[in-house]
């Protein structure tokens, strides 16, 4: 894409930096929509319904809304486009099997950080032992901000997560003597808003579980996220059309440089140009398709 091109980039109510990755967990960093946008469409909540099915089922688009979502996040907004509260509700067999819901105590700060608790009445699944569960979401308290970096706790295992902010100090010794991050920390290049690179060390001053953002030098856009999964790299192109709206994006698996599997997710939108549905194709090597996944946006 030439600088032309750059240029005639839209903005876009999701965030293509943090949407459908890792950065969703993190919900004490509620920037995965773009304030103005809401402010500006007077949206008050947004819900997400996920939804999947088999290629081979005949069911109606229709028919498939008809059906209980296997997930579904209910997001409130104050008048000023900022997140109130968020809502996450688990299906299996037609009826919910747990629900989490957070408020947020404060709007967002220049990083993006913002107070976060859980609410009294939350129904949460606890059929599982909590120190051997993968938690859904992860929640952070604010430890320490410097000019260098900032330091904040996860709430659940206790491990940092470490934005090391001045580029000067981004080489993995300066990482290694200014942070001392331990293997369960995580250390992010860059802001919140901006990430170059996210990962996590071994021995000190290797790297395992890499996550690298390649963004448009002109226009700063997100181009691609490339994710190190040993033994796998998942690289996620992002794609615009000719007016510079995002239209969707490719995650594709390699194993030694070998493709193995794709999944397309294909962004419809509304006539005020606001996503209402993304469709995602998994397709194998045969360009098989696999199962289908459809996420239904709505909005109040």
């Amino acid at each position: 894409m030439n600088k032309t091109e750059e240029a005639r980039f839209q903005s876009s109510l999701i965030d293509m930096n943090t949407f459908e990755t890792d950065a969703e967990k993190f919900i004490s960093f509620p920037i995965w929509f773009n304030d103005s946008i809401i402010k500006a469409c007077h949206i008050h909540k947004i819900t997400r319904d996920y939804f999947s099915f088999d290629p081979a089922d005949t069911l109606e688009m229709k028919e498939l809304y008809l059906e209980v979502p296997r997930e579904r996040r209910e997001y409130w907004f104050s008048e000023k486009g900022g997140l109130k509260e968020l809502k996450i509700s688990y299906f299996y067999d037609d009826q919910e099997i747990g629900a989490a819901h957070y408020v947020y105590l404060s709007e967002k700060d220049k990083h993006g950080f913002a107070k976060v608790m859980i609410k009294s009445d939350t129904n949460v699944v606890i059929d599982w032992d909590e120190k051997d569960m993968e938690f859904p979401v992860r929640t952070h308290q604010l430890i320490k901000e410097s000019k260098k970096y900032i330091a904040y706790k996860d709430d659940q295992t206790g491990a940092f997560l470490f934005f090391m902010l001045n580029k000067k100090f981004w080489g993995p010794l300066s990482v290694d003597s200014i942070l001392k991050p331990s293997h369960r920390d995580l250390v992010v290049l860059g802001s919140s808003y901006h990430p170059s690179k996210k990962y996590q060390v071994q021995n000190k001053v290797n790297e395992r579980n890499v996550t690298k953002f390649v963004y448009y030098k002109k226009s700063k856009k997100i181009a691609s996220i490339i994710r190190e999964e040993y033994p796998f790299t998942i690289k996620r192109s992002i794609l615009f059309d000719k007016n510079g709206r995002c239209t969707g994006f490719i995650d594709s698996t390699f194993t030694d440089n070998e493709f193995l599997t794709r999944t397309i997710s294909d962004i419809k939108m509304d006539k005020q140009k606001l996503p209402v549905k993304i469709v995602r194709k998994k397709l194998n090597q045969l360009n098989e398709t696999g199962r289908i996944v459809i996420e239904r946006i709505k909005y109040e």
